[in-house]
């Protein structure tokens, strides 16, 4: 996921410079940077227009497959983005391949854990996500805090109590856990006079 998100930065700064400096040059071009005459110039009296009408039987064809080309491209990466890793129905907790295999199910993880972080004052909500293969899962927490609940106190409660709790129970002291904790904002109340 971490390389993923990397190469979408890399790829989207690559592009984003590549429309600046094509701004930025038909700028200059603007304001007669590049000479006097250029500026007042036509828009299609240019040497690749000229080349474009002499070759237009091949270049077209070659033009619209490779505008297809990145359009795949762009909805593959469109896909990659928006969907996200499926969630995994169950966990080895086994230490030992010897003594045999331990299966848990996610959903029975899931409500335990639910209900270990509701147990803590201040939260609200929360919504456990599992992922990642059986071997090696993943945690996602999101928690939802009242909006009187002190946020610090909260975490440091979560990351020193119950997820070590969480990695104990699972025998896996090295379980990644993602833990999105955010504060529910107060509802104004209106009062009307009469």
């Amino acid at each position: 996921m971490i390389r993923a998100d990397r190469l979408n930065r890399i790829v989207l700064t690559l592009l984003a410079l590549v429309l600046l400096a094509a701004g930025v040059a038909i700028l200059l071009a603007g304001a007669d940077v590049y000479g006097r005459g250029f500026s007042r110039r036509h828009l299609l009296d240019n040497p690749a227009t000229r080349f474009v009408g002499a070759h237009g039987g091949w270049f077209w064809p070659v033009a619209g497959v490779a505008a297809a080309i990145v359009a795949l491209l762009g909805l593959r990466w469109l896909a990659a983005v928006v969907t996200t890793e499926p969630s995994q129905r169950r966990i080895n907790i086994s230490t030992n391949g010897d003594s045999g295999r331990t299966v848990l199910d996610s959903g029975a993880l899931a409500d335990a854990v639910k209900a270990e972080v509701e147990d803590c004052p201040g939260v609200d909500e929360v919504d456990t996500r599992l992922s990642g293969s059986p071997y090696t899962p993943r945690l996602a927490l999101t928690v939802t805090a009242d909006p009187d609940a002190d946020i610090a106190a909260l975490r440091e409660r979560l990351e020193a109590l119950v997820l070590p709790r969480i990695r104990y129970a699972l025998g896996r002291p090295d379980l990644p856990v993602t833990l999105d904790l955010t504060q529910r904002t107060r509802r104004r109340t209106r009062v009307g006079l009469a």
